[in-house]
C-alpha cells in the first residue's frame, strides 16, 4: 500500500464532519449501604457543545438513561464525559471524568459500546481512580468532505495523536489512523487507574456504552437532540440544580502535565462552556441590582471576545488556558444554591465578575495578534505570561473568597498600560487648566435596576467593540424627558465601577458658567490624567512651558493638543469610556458650533484613539445630527426606536418602585390599575413618570392625600396639541399656585432663580435677599420640579431642563411664564453689592504668615469656604454681570462708584482666595467685571478706575492667584505712582506699604504678546465688540484671539495657498473676510471658523487689502493688478469694478462711514477717492507722499483721511483732497499702517523702524511712543473699539496689545544743539535738564515738554561736562581745560559768577559737586584730579595723581568723604578729598578704559562702565568686585547711573542703546531701548527714580524716556 496516499486518506478521513450519537448510557457503581444511595447525572461535551442527562437514582448499584444525544464533530473532536453524584446526605461531588478524541473512542468500541472505569479529578492536581464504570453506545456517521485545510487537518491529527498517547498508554488505545467508523458497536473497556508513581494502570472497574455512527442527513445534531428532548428534557437550571458545587477542569496550569482534563482544554471545550455558564449566571443574578449590570457588561465583553476568537485561526494556548480558568470560575452556577450564594456574597462576586471582564478585554486584544504585539512592543513573552498568571491567580483567589464568604480588600488586576511610565513630571502644575467642577455624573441619577436593560446592553456592545475600525462614538438621542440622562449616568456608573470611566461631563443649561464648551476638553484631559499615569505623563509633555496652551479657549486646539496628542502614546487594553450627557445644553446652536466642529473634525480625520470611546446624549437637534450622526465613526441610537411596550414596562417598574410604600393606591385602584393609568398618561416619557411620582409622594401638594394627588394627574383631560410634560407642569403649578398674587410671586422668585449665572442653594439665595420669605414660600413646595428644595444646601435647579424651557416659553407656560427683565438682574446686582459691603474685609481668612503661598496654607480651602460662603463668592464673581443690564443712572453710578472705591482691595482679596478653588475662572471673572464696568460707565470716573483695575489684575495676576498676603505686600505697593488706585490704597488701608523711590510712573505700555504664528504677521483687526482679534500671516493661517487673556481661541482651516495679506470683520462681527497673495478672497464664520463663501476670483494679482461695507452687504478689495473690485459678501459675485486709475499696486483701501465712497492708497505715491455707485474717481490723485502709500483710513466722521507712506503721515480733507495736517515726522523708516482712534482725536502708526507711535490727529504732535518691543517690521496697527488699546502685528511673528493711554513710553526729542551732546543732568527737582555740547553751548530744557528754556548759552570752547549744584541754583560745567559755574536766575537767562578755574593742563572730562555744595572735583586728560572751592574757584587740593591715563569720570560719595575716579588706564581709585591720599585701588578687572563711575545712594557700592562693554559693581573700601560683569551691550559702555533707591542701574552705550539692570543680580530687566541714531554718551535718573525716565545725550539732540 502507498503510505503517502494512506496518510492523506487518514488525514482526510479524520477531518470529515460527522454526526455523533450517544445513547444507552449506564453507570455501574460499587456496592454500598442502602441509605447511602444517591442520584447521578452525566454531562457529555463534544467541542463547545454540552449535553446533560437527567438526574437518575441508582438502583442495585446501577443508574441508567435511555436518552439520545447528538453532536457534530470529527475524529479529532474531544469527547468529555463528567459524572456527578449527590448522596441524600452530605456534600455533592464529582465522581470522575472521561476524556478522549472521537477517533480514540471509536478505536476502543466493542460492538458500538464503550465501557471504562472513570478517572477522578481532584483539587490537588493528581488523578485518582474511581470505582465507577461508565458505559454508553457511540455511533458516528460520515457526513462527507467539509473542505478543511489540509495543513490544518494534519496539525489537528498530530495534536490529537499526541493527546491520545498521553492519555492512553494502555493497550486498548491504538493509533488514530486505525480507527474504524463503519459500524454501530458496543464498547466495554477497563478504566485506567492513577497511581502515585505517575503511571496509569488498568483498574478493575469498567465502563460500557454504545456508540453508533449513521448518515448525518439534512438535520443537524442540535435539531435531533432538541426533538429527542421535547418530552424528557427540562429547563437547564432545573437539570443542573441538584448537581453539587464542582471544581472545573481548568484547575491547574496546562504545563504541569498532570491533570488530564486540563490537557485537553481547547477553544471548543472551554469557551463554549464559559459562554453557557455566563449566560446562565446572567439569568441567575437578573434581579440583583448590585451585580447584574456588571454581569451584563461582562457578557458584552466576553461575547465580543468570542467573535474575535471565532475569527482567529491560531488560538494561542495562553488564551485557552486563561479561558479555562474563567470557565472554572463559573462552575458554581450549576449548584442548586447558586442564587443564594450570590445574594449572600455580593461584593466578592462583583469583584470576580469585574475581573472576568478585564480578562475578556485582554483576550480580545491578545487574540488580535499583530495588534497586540504592536501595542506591547516593550513586553516579552515571559512578561505577558506573568500577566496572564496574575490574572489566573486573581481569579482563583476571588473564587475562593466567594466560596468562603470572604471579602478581599484588593481590587481587580488590570493589564491596561502598555508603556511603563518611568517618571511623571510632577513639577508641572495643571491647576491653571480650566476644570468644570460639578460636571461629573451622579450615581443616583442612573436608571432603576432592571430598566433600560436592552438599550444599556446595546450601548455596552458598541463601546466594547474590539475591532480596530469600530466606531468611536455612540450618539444617543431622544425627545425631552425620554430618559437619555438616566442612561448616560447608568453607563458612567457601570464603567466607573469597572475603573474604565475616563471622564464624564454633564452639561446643564442652568449652570453654563461652569459647564460650557470652553472647559469641556480641558476637563476631560484632566480627568484622563487623573485616571491614567501614562496619559498624565504625555499631557505634561504637551503643555509644559506653555501656559497659553493650558488655558487656551480654542476648542480645535484643545481637542488636538490636550486629547489627541497625549492619547497617541496611550496604548490600552480595553476601552476608556467618556460619557457626555446633554450635549444640546452646552449652549444654543451658535455657542455650541465650535464644540461640534472640533469633534466632527477629529471624527472625520479618524483621529480618536482606538480604545477611547464616547457616549454622547442629546436631543435630536439638527446641528448635532448634521455634524455627528452622519459620521462612520458614530453609531446613532435613538430612544424613540425602542419598542413602546418595552418602554412602558420599564416605566411601570419605575412607578411601582417609586410608590410601592403607598398601599392606599392599590386599595383605590386594585390590580395595579393605578400604575397602568400613570403609564398611559406618561406617553412613554420617563421624565413625566419621575415628576408625577414626586408630586404624588407629596413634593408640592399641600393638604391633599396621595390618592387625591394621583387623581389630579389621571383625571385631567390631555390636550393632544400640548406636550405631555408641559401639561404635567401646568397641572402641578396650577395646583400649587392658584391665586393671582401667588402666581405673581412665583414668577418673580423664579425669575431670580433662572437669572442666576450659576445655581445657588435655597439658603444662599434667601440670605442674598436678606431672608425674603417669598423665596422660601415659593421654592419649598416645588420639590417635584426643582432640586434643592429638601436639602437647602444643594443648588436650586430644575430637575429637568424641560421645566426651564417650559417656564421661559410664553406659548408653553402661559400664566406661569417667567420673563427675566432688567429689573430682576438689577435686584441681583443690588443684593450682591450689599452682600459684599457687609462681609468683605481686610484679611478675611485671618492669614498669619505672608511667607506661605496659598497652596501651602493648611486647610485654606476650608477656611475660604467658611469665610466666603457661596452667596458671597457668587456676589464677588457676578455683581457687574447683573448691574450692566440696568441703565447707568446717577444713583446707580454713585452706588457702584462708592463700592468700588471703598472695597476694591478687599474684593480683590476675595478673588485671590477664591482662586484656590477656581484658579483661572476667578481671575478671568475679575477682568471681565472690570471690562464690563468700564464699558457700562463710559466717560465717568469709575470707568477710569475700572481701566486701572484691569491693568492691575493683568500685571499682578500671578500674585493674585498664588499669594493673597502679597496682594497687599507686593502688588499694591508697586502700583504706578500716577495711578488713581494708589489713592485707594492710601485711603482704605491702614499701615500699608508704600515705595518712596523707584515707583513706576505708569502701567507698562505692552499688555499682551500673542504668539502662535510661525511666520510674518501681515494684518490684524478687532471684532466690532472688541471681544476678539483676528490675524493673518505669511504662514497662510488665520487665527482668532481673546484680547483679555491673550489666548488663541481658533485657528481657521488652512485653505489659502498664499500669504494672508488682509483681514477684516463684518460690521456685526459674524464673519471674517480674508485677502491673500493667492489672488483670492474668502469669507469665514467668525464663531465656528468654518469657510462659508469663496474663493472670490477675478483679481489678476495678489490681494493686498479687503474691507466690509458699513452695512455688511459688500466687500471691497485692492490688488497688485492696480484695481479695486466690489463683491457681494454672500455670493462672491462682482457687483462693481474693476475701478481703474492707479498706475501701480493698490496697497490699502477703506470705506467711508456712510458706505458711499472708498479711499485707496497705492505704490504710485497717491491716494484716490472713489464713488461706490459709479466707480468713478471723485477726488485725486492726492499727492504729497514721496514714496509708496502703504495705508489709508477714514476718520470716524469721514471728514478726514489719514495716510501713511514713505516715513511720514499725512491727514487730508476727504471732500477737497487738500492735505490739512502733516507730514507727521518721527519714524525713521517706512510707515506701513495707520489707524484713527474711535474718537478721531488720535492716529496710531506702525513702521518698519519696529515702533508704534500715537499722534495728535490735528497738529501731528507725537503724544505717545515710540512703543518698542517688536523686533522686526511692524506691518499693521489698529485701535480697539473702545479706544483703550492698540493692536499691532509684526514680521517678528507676534501680535502685541498696547495700552493706548500709557505715558510710560512717551518720548521727546529735544532738538537745539548743532553738534554732539556730551553731557546731561537733571535738576534736583526733576523739572529741568541741562545739557552741554561740542557746539560750545549749554542748554536748559523743560523736562516735561521738551521745550528749550531760552536760547542756548554759548561759550568759547566745547562743553565737555555739566552738572547741577545740590540745591539746583547753579550749573557747573567743564570747558576746555577750565571749569565754570553759572547762577540760574530765570528760566530764560544764566550768568557766570565764578571761574574760570585754572590749573588743568589739558581738557576737563568730568566734574562733580560735593553733597554740601562747597566743593567741586574735576578729572582731566592730564591724568590728574583736582578739588576746588565752589564759591571762590580756588584750587584747594591736588593734583591727585596715580592714574596713568586720562581721568574720564569722577564723583563724590553721598556723605562727601570720598571721591571715586575712573580712568582710561582701565582702573578705578578711591581718594580722600581732604588729604588727596588714595584710600583704595586701583580696582582692577576691566580690560579697557573705565568711562563712567558713580556711587550708590547709600555709599556702599561703586558702579563702573567700561569700553570692554561691561558693567561692574565694587566694594569701595576693599576694591572687591561684588557683582558683574553685567554683559549685554555690544559696544563701549559710555555712561552709567544708579537709581535713587540703589536697586537699578541704567547704562548708555556706543551701541546706541540704553539698558536697565538689577544692581544685585546683574540681570538686564529692561531694554535695550532703541531710538538713538548715535552713541549714547550720558544717562541720568530723574530724582524720583521713575524707570525709563532717563536722559541720554546723542548727536545733536537729547531724548527723554
Amino acid at each position: 500500500m502507498d503510505t503517502t496516499n494512506s496518510a492523506q486518506s487518514m488525514i482526510q478521513n479524520a477531518n470529515v464532519s460527522k454526526k455523533i450519537i450517544i445513547n444507552d448510557i449506564e453507570l455501574r457503581t460499587p456496592p454500598r449501604r442502602k441509605f447511602l444511595q444517591a442520584q447521578y447525572q452525566v454531562q457529555f461535551s463534544v467541542g463547545d457543545t454540552p449535553r446533560s442527562t437527567k438526574a437518575a437514582k441508582e438502583k442495585k448499584n446501577r443508574a441508567s438513561w435511555d436518552e439520545n444525544f447528538y453532536f457534530d464533530g470529527n475524529d479529532g473532536s474531544i469527547l468529555l464525559a463528567k459524572v456527578y453524584r449527590k448522596p441524600h446526605i452530605g456534600q455533592g461531588r464529582i465522581v470522575g471524568v472521561l476524556v478522549d478524541t472521537i477517533g480514540g473512542i471509536l478505536r476502543r468500541l466493542k460492538n458500538g459500546v464503550l465501557e471504562v472505569p472513570l478517572p477522578k479529578d481532584t483539587s490537588d492536581g493528581k488523578i485518582h481512580s474511581s470505582d465507577t464504570t461508565i458505559k454508553f453506545a457511540l455511533t458516528v456517521e460520515a457526513r462527507g468532505d467539509v473542505g478543511a485545510d489540509e495543513l490544518q487537518a494534519t496539525d489537528a491529527v498530530n495534536r490529537s495523536t499526541e493527546m491520545v498517547n498521553v492519555l492512553s498508554p494502555t493497550p486498548q488505545i491504538v493509533d488514530l489512523a486505525d480507527s474504524a467508523i463503519n459500524a454501530s458497536t458496543s464498547v466495554v473497556t477497563e478504566l485506567p487507574k492513577d497511581t502515585s508513581d505517575g503511571q496509569i494502570h488498568s483498574s478493575s472497574a469498567t465502563i460500557k456504552f454504545a456508540l453508533t455512527a449513521e448518515a448525518r442527513g439534512d438535520v443537524g445534531a442540535d435539531e435531533l437532540q432538541a426533538t429527542d428532548a421535547v418530552n424528557r428534557a427540562s429547563e437547564m437550571v432545573n437539570v443542573l440544580s441538584p448537581t453539587p458545587q464542582i471544581v472545573g477542569l481548568a484547575d491547574s496550569a496546562i504545563n504541569t502535565g498532570v491533570n488530564m482534563a486540563t490537557k485537553f482544554q481547547t477553544f471548543e471545550n472551554t469557551w463554549g462552556v464559559l459562554l453557557q455558564r455566563m449566560e446562565l449566571f446572567n439569568k441567575i443574578v437578573a434581579g440583583i441590582a448590585e451585580i447584574h449590570p456588571y454581569t451584563s457588561l461582562a457578557w458584552s465583553v466576553i461575547s465580543a471576545a468570542n467573535q474575535v476568537l471565532v475569527n482567529q485561526k491560531n488560538r494561542d494556548i495562553r488564551v485557552v488556558r486563561l479561558a479555562g480558568m474563567m470557565n472554572n470560575v463559573f462552575t458554581f452556577v450549576e449548584d442548586a444554591e447558586a442564587l443564594k450564594a450570590v445574594e449572600a456574597h455580593k461584593e466578592p462576586i462583583k469583584l470576580l465578575i469585574q475581573q472576568v471582564t478585564e480578562c475578556g478585554y485582554f483576550i480580545s486584544e491578545y487574540a488580535k495578534q499583530n495588534n497586540f504585539w504592536t501595542r506591547t512592543a516593550k513586553y516579552t513573552f515571559s512578561d505577558v505570561d506573568t500577566k496572564i498568571a496574575d490574572y489566573e491567580n486573581k481569579l482563583r483567589d476571588l473564587k475562593s473568597a466567594f466560596l468562603d464568604g470572604v471579602t478581599l480588600r484588593s481590587g481587580v488586576i488590570v493589564f491596561r498600560m502598555m508603556n511603563v511610565v518611568q517618571t511623571i513630571v510632577e513639577s508641572i502644575d495643571l491647576n491653571d487648566m480650566p476644570y468644570a467642577r460639578g460636571a461629573r455624573y451622579v450615581q443616583e441619577k442612573g436608571c432603576l435596576p432592571g430598566t433600560r436593560e436592552a438599550i444599556i446592553q446595546d450601548i455596552c456592545d458598541i463601546l466594547n467593540n474590539p475591532d480596530e475600525d469600530a466606531p468611536r462614538v455612540c450618539l444617543l438621542t431622544g425627545v425631552a424627558g425620554s430618559g437619555k440622562s438616566a442612561v448616560a449616568h447608568s453607563i458612567a456608573r457601570l464603567y466607573d465601577g469597572q475603573e474604565r470611566l475616563g471622564s464624564s461631563y454633564c452639561f446643564l443649561r442652568s449652570d453654563v458658567t461652569k459647564r460650557n464648551p470652553q472647559n469641556f476638553f480641558s476637563t476631560i484631559a484632566l480627568d484622563l490624567s487623573d485616571h491614567d499615569p501614562q496619559y498624565k505623563a504625555e499631557l505634561c509633555q504637551v503643555v509644559k512651558n506653555n501656559r497659553s496652551l493650558r488655558t487656551s479657549v480654542s476648542l480645535s486646539e484643545q481637542v488636538k493638543r490636550l486629547i489627541i496628542e497625549p492619547s497617541k502614546y496611550l496604548h490600552t487594553i480595553g476601552p476608556l469610556v467618556i460619557v457626555v450627557d446633554a450635549l444640546d445644553e452646552s449652549g444654543d446652536q451658535t455657542n455650541r458650533r465650535s464644540l461640534l466642529r472640533a469633534l466632527a473634525e477629529q471624527l472625520a480625520e479618524n483621529n480618536l484613539p482606538t480604545n477611547l470611546r464616547f457616549l454622547i446624549t442629546a436631543r435630536a437637534e439638527s446641528d448635532i445630527l448634521a455634524e455627528l450622526a452622519s459620521s462612520p465613526q458614530v453609531v446613532h441610537k435613538q430612544l424613540g426606536d425602542v419598542a413602546e411596550d418595552i418602554v412602558d414596562e420599564d416605566i411601570a417598574r419605575f412607578i411601582r418602585h417609586s410608590l410601592h410604600r403607598y398601599t392606599d393606591l392599590e386599595s383605590a385602584w386594585p390590580n395595579q390599575v393605578w400604575c397602568r393609568l400613570l403609564v398611559r398618561h406618561s406617553q412613554h416619557l420617563f421624565q413625566w413618570a419621575s415628576t408625577a411620582c414626586r408630586f404624588i409622594e407629596g413634593d408640592g401638594a399641600i393638604g391633599l392625600n396621595i390618592r387625591e394627588r394621583l387623581k389630579i394627574l389621571i383625571q385631567r383631560k390631555h390636550d393632544v396639541s400640548v406636550h405631555p410634560l408641559d401639561d404635567l407642569y401646568r397641572t402641578i403649578l396650577g395646583q400649587l399656585f392658584i391665586l393671582d398674587n401667588v402666581q405673581h410671586k412665583f414668577r418673580e422668585v423664579m425669575a431670580f432663580v433662572l437669572a442666576l449665572k450659576e445655581p445657588l442653594s435655597l439658603t444662599s439665595l434667601s440670605t442674598l435677599f436678606d431672608g425674603d420669605p417669598n423665596i422660601r414660600d415659593i421654592i419649598k413646595p416645588l420639590g417635584s420640579l426643582l432640586d434643592g428644595t429638601h436639602n437647602e444646601q444643594k443648588p436650586i435647579r430644575p430637575l429637568h431642563t424641560s421645566f426651564r424651557d417650559f417656564l421661559l416659553d410664553d406659548a408653553r407656560s402661559s400664566t406661569f411664564h417667567v420673563d427675566i427683565l432688567p429689573r430682576h438682574s438689577l435686584s441681583l446686582g443690588h443684593a450682591s453689592l450689599e452682600c459684599m459691603q457687609k462681609m468683605l474685609k481686610f484679611n478675611i481668612c485671618d492669614l498669619k504668615d505672608s511667607r506661605l503661598r496659598n497652596n501651602a496654607v493648611p486647610d485654606l480651602d476650608i477656611r475660604v469656604t467658611e469665610a466666603i460662603p457661596s452667596y458671597l463668592a457668587y456676589s464677588c464673581q457676578y455683581w457687574m454681570d447683573h448691574v450692566q443690564h440696568a441703565d447707568c443712572t446717577p444713583e446707580l453710578l454713585d452706588e457702584v462708584t462708592s463700592f468700588f472705591k471703598a472695597f476694591f482691595p478687599f474684593w480683590l482679596e476675595a478673588i485671590s482666595l477664591l482662586s484656590i478653588c477656581y484658579p483661572v475662572s476667578c481671575t478671568l471673572s475679575a477682568l471681565t467685571t472690570c471690562t464690563i464696568l468700564r464699558q457700562w460707565a463710559k466717560d465717568h470716573e469709575i470707568a477710569t478706575l475700572a481701566t486701572e483695575a484691569s491693568q492691575f489684575i493683568q500685571l499682578f495676576a500671578p500674585i493674585i492667584r498664588e499669594s493673597t498676603p502679597h496682594l497687599y505686600l507686593s502688588a499694591m505697593p508697586q502700583t504706578p505712582s500716577n495711578s488713581p488706585l494708589c489713592q485707594l490704597w492710601a485711603d482704605h488701608l491702614q499701615n500699608h506699604l508704600s515705595v518712596i523711590l523707584g515707583h513706576p510712573p505708569s502701567w507698562p505700555a505692552e499688555v499682551h504678546t500673542l504668539q502662535g504664528h510661525t511666520n510674518d504677521v501681515e494684518c490684524v483687526a478687532y471684532s466690532p465688540n472688541g471681544g476678539h482679534i483676528v490675524s493673518g500671516s505669511a504662514d497662510k493661517t488665520i487665527r482668532v484671539w481673546n484680547p483679555i487673556t491673550g489666548q488663541c481661541v481658533a485657528v481657521l482651516p488652512q485653505v489659502h495657498i498664499g500669504h494672508i495679506a488682509s483681514v477684516a470683520y463684518s460690521p456685526d462681527g459674524s464673519y471674517i473676510v480674508s485677502g491673500s497673495r493667492d489672488n483670492t478672497i474668502r469669507v469665514w464664520d467668525a464663531i465656528t471658523g468654518q469657510h462659508v463663501v469663496g474663493p472670490f476670483q477675478g483679481h489678476k494679482g495678489p490681494v493686498t487689502s479687503v474691507a466690509y461695507a458699513t452695512d455688511g452687504s459688500c466687500i471691497a478689495s485692492g490688488s497688485w493688478d492696480k484695481t479695486i473690485r466690489i463683491w457681494d459678501a454672500d455670493t462672491g459675485h462682482i457687483v462693481a469694478g474693476p475701478f481703474e486709475g492707479h498706475t501701480d499696486t493698490v496697497t490699502s483701501l477703506a470705506y467711508s462711514t456712510d458706505g458711499s465712497k472708498i479711499v485707496s492708497g497705492s505704490q504710485d505715491h497717491t491716494l484716490r477717492i472713489w464713488s461706490v455707485n459709479t466707480g468713478k474717481c471723485v477726488a485725486g490723485p492726492l499727492q504729497g507722499h514721496t514714496g509708496w502709500v502703504f495705508s489709508v483710513a477714514y476718520s470716524p466722521d469721514s471728514c478726514h483721511i489719514v495716510s501713511g507712506g514713505d516715513d511720514t503721515i499725512r491727514v487730508w480733507n476727504s471732500t477737497t483732497g487738500q492735505c490739512v495736517a502733516g507730514p507727521f515726522q518721527g519714524h525713521t523708516d517706512r510707515v506701513y499702517s495707520v489707524a484713527y482712534s474711535p474718537d478721531g482725536n488720535h492716529v496710531a502708526s506702525a513702521s518698519s523702524d519696529k515702533t508704534i507711535r500715537i499722534w495728535n490727529a490735528n497738529n501731528g504732535q507725537c503724544v505717545a511712543g515710540p512703543f518698542q518691543g517688536h523686533t522686526r517690521v511692524v506691518t499693521s496697527v489698529t485701535y480697539s473699539p473702545d479706544g483703550s488699546c492698540i493692536l499691532s502685528g509684526s514680521w517678528d511673528n507676534t501680535i502685541r496689545i498696547w495700552n493706548a493711554n500709557t505715558t510710560q513710553y512717551v518720548e521727546g526729542t529735544f532738538q537745539g544743539h548743532t553738534k554732539k551732546v556730551t553731557s546731561i543732568a537733571y535738576s534736583p527737582d526733576g523739572n529741568t535738564i541741562v545739557s552741554g555740547s561740542f557746539d560750545r553751548s549749554i542748554g536748559m530744557w523743560n523736562a516735561n515738554t521738551g521745550q528749550l528754556a531760552g536760547s542756548p548759552q554759548n561759550h568759547t570752547a566745547p562743553i565737555t561736562a555739566v552738572t547741577y549744584s545740590p540745591n539746583g541754583s547753579h550749573i557747573i560745567f567743564g570747558m576746555g581745560n577750565t571749569i565754570g559755574i553759572q547762577n540760574i536766575t530765570t528760566g530764560h537767562h544764566m550768568r557766570g559768577i565764578a571761574g574760570p578755574f585754572l590749573g588743568h593742563t589739558s581738557e576737563v572730562l568730568s566734574v562733580a559737586c560735593s553733597p554740601d555744595g562747597k566743593y567741586i572735583v574735576s578729572g582731566s586728560e592730564d591724568r590728574t584730579i583736582r578739588i576746588w572751592n565752589a564759591h571762590t574757584g580756588k584750587f584747594i587740593s591736588g593734583p591727585l595723581q596715580g592714574h596713568t591715563s586720562w581721568v574720564y569720570s569722577v564723583g563724590y560719595s553721598p556723605d562727601g568723604s570720598h571721591i571715586v575716579s575712573g580712568s582710561k588706564d582701565d582702573t578705578i581709585r578711591v581718594w580722600n578729598p581732604t588729604t588727596g591720599v588714595c584710600l583704595a585701588g586701583p580696582f582692577q578687572g576691566h580690560t579697557d578704559a573705565v568711562h563712567s563711575v558713580v556711587y550708590s545712594s547709600d555709599g556702599s557700592h561703586v558702579v563702573s562702565g567700561s569700553w570692554d562693554k561691561t558693567i561692574r559693581v565694587w566694594d569701595p573700601i576693599t576694591g572687591e568686585c561684588v557683582a558683574g560683569p553685567f554683559q549685554g551691550h555690544t559696544d563701549k559702555v559710555l555712561s552709567i547711573a544708579y537709581s535713587p533707591d540703589g536697586n537699578h542701574i541704567v547704562s548708555g552705550s556706543e551701541d546706541k542703546t540704553i539698558r536697565i539692570w538689577d544692581a544685585n543680580s546683574g540681570q538686564c530687566i529692561a531694554g535695550p531701548f532703541q531710538g538713538h541714531t548715535a552713541p549714547v554718551t550720558s544717562v541720568a535718573y530723574s530724582p524720583d527714580g521713575r524707570p525709563l525716565h532717563q536722559s541720554m545725550g546723542i548727536a545733536e539732540s537729547e531724548v527723554l524716556w
